[in-house]
């Protein structure tokens, strides 16, 4: 059979035994209606008692503004210089006597307090100076006073109604920070209500115990009243599921949550427990649990056969694939299925010889062409170098200096010695055999710019052994000579050293010449070609040293450039130190976004 055919007759059984799926949508339709009429239900509970919350906001608000713009009061608290103690004493009174009209309007209202800015306290209960100034140092005010609002609620607190003969009670309290219009002073005050915390209480009623839990929260989102003591998971995660804005509403596994924030600065939350909730239907759930139940056992028993007959040899595809895309291509995949999944396990096994083949030919071509590439171009002598060095030669003949001249030709012909090496063997030399070809360039660059420059060299015992790729230090020194020294008028110095550092070789090149600015030094690797001639003895830049360096070391060799204007340059080439040729092809294998220079 194909794949499409399997395929048909797989969606065919599915089909058929979905149908047994019908009840388990039925039983989600009823629990939705049950949620919706659940929610709708629980937002107008919210709605009555935010309505009369609000009331009771409403109410201490007006009270407060109406102790705050009473004149009478204003014109008594304003600070009087040294009162004798009578009429600090009567002042109180009177203050207290006026406040006490507020609180028999309203039975709910226990106390009323105005701490002046010297820290004087009235208040209609008088003869509680000692307990209205720890009272004032409890948790509830401190915390409020650090806040930005000027004026709003505390959180619940107790309140000792001795004077009343009801001992402590719990209270929440209203607090105005104002200005006394009367005062001419900056003095602020502040205005305390203590409010009997019942009338909070009992504006959530007996009705809400159908609820797993009712809160309210002001803005800050401390707690103001629970409808059940949160102990432990009882929280219900408020913090991490209330949900925004008015009406808002949150649903988890267990529990769905409404707010309400249609008081000032206060929102409420009512926790449902869905398990209360549908505990009418959970028969019915049960019975479809079962008949889902049989239907996946069906399902698996027809489908199981069918799914793994097509899978399989999909599965030994991809897992064929993926050993092939991180490198091994040795892979093959026998598939014997009479289908399409057969063919292509053919085709999978032809094109990863095939590639296999097309790597290995590409990977010699590149090395050999690389190869080639780099023995032409250490191979190549610069036509005006030759010409420069053999007009030096004839200046020297002419001036009877034979000596010189045998010198200088000796020097010479060094050169074109180490440029005429080829073969395996080409690509490297010791770090004593760079030193010796670097000392022929200098012989023949002093005669033609003499006491123009000198070079100083600097080599820690141990590293002439030192197996480097040929021609890297000498184009560093010529361009030290030429771009560096050559244009200064001051005479010139060059610094070689070699150092072996942490299983390294560290070679140093350091010219005190006119240095270089950011943008010559951030362009100094490109590689240019622009035909012009040069005092080079080879065509090797410091763009072709990099390639080098990264073509026969991969990231494990760094270089680094520092050069300011008028203040030299120093470059500076770490590479593994060995003392026999390493690995070139090891070397192509390393990563290849690694950074030398």
């Amino acid at each position: 059979m194909k794949i499409r055919t399997k395929i048909i007759a797989s969606t065919g059984v599915v089909v058929c035994v979905s149908l047994l799926f019908s009840g388990f949508f039925t039983y989600h339709y009823a629990t939705g209606i049950i949620r919706e009429q659940s929610v709708n239900d629980t937002k107008t509970k919210l709605s009555q008692t935010a309505a009369q919350i609000r009331r009771f906001q409403e109410t201490a608000i007006k009270t407060a503004e109406y102790v705050i713009s009473d004149e009478e009061i204003n014109a008594l608290l304003i600070p009087r210089e040294n009162p004798t103690l009578e009429e600090a004493h009567f002042i109180k009174h009177d203050i207290g006597e006026k406040l006490k009209r507020f609180t028999s309007l309203n039975a709910n209202i226990y106390n009323i307090m105005i701490v002046r800015s010297d820290g004087q306290v009235f208040s209609n209960n008088s003869g509680f100076d000692s307990y209205f100034a720890d009272y004032l140092q409890e948790a509830w005010f401190t915390d409020f006073k650090r806040r930005p609002a000027r004026t709003g609620f505390s959180v619940p607190h107790d309140f000792n109604r001795a004077n009343m003969g009801t001992g402590y009670q719990k209270v929440i309290s209203y607090i105005a920070h104002y200005k006394n219009m009367l005062d001419k002073s900056s003095a602020e005050y502040d205005l305390v209500l203590d409010i009997a915390y019942s009338e909070i209480a009992g504006a959530f009623g007996k009705g809400m115990a159908d609820f797993e839990q009712v809160l309210l929260l002001n803005e800050y989102g401390d707690l103001l009243f629970a409808g059940k003591p949160l102990t432990g998971s009882g929280s219900f995660g408020i913090a991490d599921k209330m949900p925004p804005g008015k009406g808002g509403y949150a649903e988890d596994r267990n529990t769905i949550m409404l707010t309400d924030n249609s008081m000032k600065d206060w929102v409420q939350v009512a926790v449902i427990s869905k398990e209360r909730l549908f505990a009418k239907i959970n028969n019915i759930l049960y019975v479809y649990l079962i008949i889902i139940a049989a239907g996946l056992i069906v399902t698996l028993a027809m489908m199981l056969p069918i799914i793994w007959s097509i899978t399989n040899p999909i599965s030994r595809l991809t897992q064929a694939m993926k050993r092939v895309s991180v490198g091994d291509l040795g892979t093959s995949i026998t598939i014997r299925s009479g289908d399409e999944m057969e063919i292509l396990g053919n085709g999978f096994n032809r094109m990863v010889g095939e590639l296999k083949e097309l790597i290995a030919t590409s990977v010699k071509d590149e090395e050999t062409k690389r190869r080639m590439q780099m023995n032409l171009l250490i191979s190549q002598i610069n036509p005006h170098f030759i010409y420069n060095t053999l007009n030096t030669v004839i200046y020297l003949s002419h001036d009877a200096r034979g000596g010189d001249v045998a010198k200088i030709t000796e020097a010479l012909i060094a050169i074109l010695q180490d440029t005429i090496k080829t073969g395996d063997g080409a690509d490297f030399s010791m770090l004593r055999e760079e030193v010796a070809v670097i000392e022929k360039y200098i012989d023949i660059q002093r005669y033609r710019y003499p006491d123009r420059f000198s070079v100083e060299w600097r080599f820690e015992e141990g590293t002439e052994t030192a197996v480097v790729p040929r021609m890297i230090i000498q184009p560093i020194v010529e361009n030290a000579l030429f771009h560096g020294l050559q244009p200064s008028e001051k005479p010139g110095l060059i610094r070689i050293r070699t150092a072996k550092e942490d299983g390294q070789l560290v070679i140093e090149v350091e010219d005190n010449g006119v240095g270089m600015d950011e943008r010559t030094l951030n362009g100094i690797f490109q590689t240019s070609s622009n035909g012009r001639p040069t005092n080079q003895t080879r065509g090797i830049g410091l763009a072709n040293i990099k390639e080098r360096l990264h073509y026969y070391y991969g990231p494990a060799f760094r270089a680094d450039i520092r050069s300011e204007p008028q203040s030299g340059t120093k470059v500076t080439i770490r590479v593994p130190f060995h003392e026999s040729s390493p690995s070139a092809a090891a070397s192509r294998e390393q990563d290849e976004n690694a950074s030398g220079f």
